[in-house]
């Protein structure tokens, strides 16, 4: 029940990070190319964070919400793979992406986000593995969810700076 209200609570701040990331960009006039692609960032991390914790909740419906002791290992087992290969997917795309962009390269701010993503997938992997467990899978959508609040920090400091 309480990793039901978990992934609830992470969906729930996913959906926000990009609405606020929305208005910034409405009330700043709209972005410079760096800025978009900060923004793009911010809503595929959100939406991986978003649909990463929904995939466990719609598992979950169909059992009743109750657990096996068998079956509760099984569950985080194939919510970790799922999520794995949701990261995988999406890391391909972005690699693709920044390979061929050319300006607005920004390699510090593209590393950290390579260096979450192996960070989640190592931990989903343990998780696989060995641990077979709920938590794991909650603190990898955490560091998914922090970096999308990095990156919306960045955002709206940055809007703020031309303000000035």
């Amino acid at each position: 029940m309480i990793d039901q209200q978990i992934l609830i609570a992470i969906a729930q701040i996913a959906i926000t990070l990009s609405g606020f990331s929305g208005v910034v960009g409405i009330f700043d006039r709209g972005f410079d190319a760096r800025r978009r692609h900060e923004l793009k960032t911010l809503l595929q991390q959100s939406g991986i964070a978003l649909f990463a914790s929904l995939t466990p909740l719609i598992f979950s419906s169909q059992t009743g919400g109750s657990y096996r002791v068998g079956n509760y290992e099984l569950f985080w087992i194939i919510s970790s793979s799922i999520y794995i290969c949701i990261c995988a997917v999406f890391m391909v795309a972005w690699g693709r992406e920044i390979l061929l962009r050319e300006h607005h390269k920004s390699h510090n701010y593209d590393l950290l986000f390579y260096l979450s993503f192996f960070g989640v997938i190592a931990m989903l992997g343990i998780n696989v593995v060995w641990v077979r467990d709920g938590y794991l899978y909650n603190i990898a959508l955490a560091v998914n969810l922090a970096y999308g609040f990095m990156t919306f920090v960045r955002l709206v400091t940055a809007a703020k700076r031309q303000d000035d």
